[in-house]
């Protein structure tokens, strides 16, 4: 009679990795322009804001903007600002910020040398290699995320993988709040299109951490981007969660969206002055708001 050796059974479908970790980078940044080069883009830069400016299309930011100084044209909506008041709120904007999450041990440090590896946050369509490509569902939605959770490669959700077409558009962000609490502990991005959607990201997460709303302003846990509209202006939508972000003391990551030759002007340096007067411009805007805002 011959005896069978005992074969261990193997574990199924074992992604091998690296534990969870925070990056930082111990090189310095690759210096494309020279130090005077950067001066000459951020001073053409201030000089747009204070000869031509930025159109803020919701009311209440340009009120907020004049009452510091800056001059409105009622007719185009256009407000231009003295570079003196953008240094000015630029100074009071943190370096640096630690941005929370669920489980302590994934919380964020923004700024420096860190360096932050998201999920991808908003495409038009789902994709695998099963189905290929398709409008997203809940379901599918809830399975990106236990994917972003499981992967310690990633340290921050990127802000709704894509829209849930089986909910009603009114309140599927409710749904994509409820799902990153419940299958992801890391940091997530809020879905901030305007006025209600971000109050209620901000109280989700409030509620998702156990503390109250008024606990976050100085330890902020949501994060959101605020696309520019290209050239030179910011719409209603996204002037509605600058201003419910930033009086909330949460972060705010100011992105222009940019198609150089079409939406700025076509040289790179061109394209760079534009991006760089939009961004400042939404600074002041929140720094105005809540000086300090993160």
């Amino acid at each position: 009679m011959t005896r069978r050796r005992h074969r261990p059974k193997r574990k199924a479908n074992v992604i091998r990795q690296l534990p969870w970790r925070a990056i930082e980078n111990p090189y310095s940044p690759v210096e494309v322009l020279s130090a005077d080069q950067v001066e000459t883009l951020i001073d053409a830069a201030l000089e747009l804001l204070e000869t031509q400016g930025m159109r803020f299309l919701e009311p209440s930011s340009r009120d907020l903007i004049e009452s510091e100084g800056a001059t409105v044209d009622k007719d185009s909506l256009m407000v231009r600002f003295d570079r003196e008041l953008v240094r000015e709120k630029l100074a009071l904007a943190p370096a640096s910020f630690t941005l929370r999450a669920r489980n302590a041990a994934h919380d964020l440090e923004i700024g420096g040398n860190h360096i932050i590896f998201g999920s991808v946050g908003g495409p038009a369509f789902v994709s695998d290699l099963d189905n290929g490509r398709r409008p997203g569902t809940y379901s599918e939605q809830c399975d990106f995320l236990r994917l972003v959770q499981s992967l310690n490669i990633i340290h921050h959700e990127g802000g709704g993988p894509f829209e849930e077409m089986d909910l009603p558009a009114e309140t599927r962000h409710l749904d994509l709040y409820l799902a990153q609490f419940r299958y992801t502990d890391k940091n997530c991005q809020a879905y901030a299109l305007g006025r209600e959607r971000t109050i209620d990201a901000i109280e989700m997460t409030a509620i998702a951490l156990g503390i109250d709303r008024d606990d976050m302003v100085n330890d902020p846990a949501v994060l959101a981007i605020i696309n520019t509209n290209s050239p030179l202006q910011l719409d209603i939508p996204m002037t509605e969660a600058v201003i419910e972000l930033a009086t909330a003391g949460q972060a705010i990551c100011i992105t222009p969206f940019t198609l150089a030759g079409s939406m700025s002007p076509a040289t790179i340096a061109g394209t760079l002055v534009q991006q760089t007067a939009e961004v400042l411009a939404v600074v002041t805007l929140a720094q105005t708001v809540r000086p300090g805002a993160p």
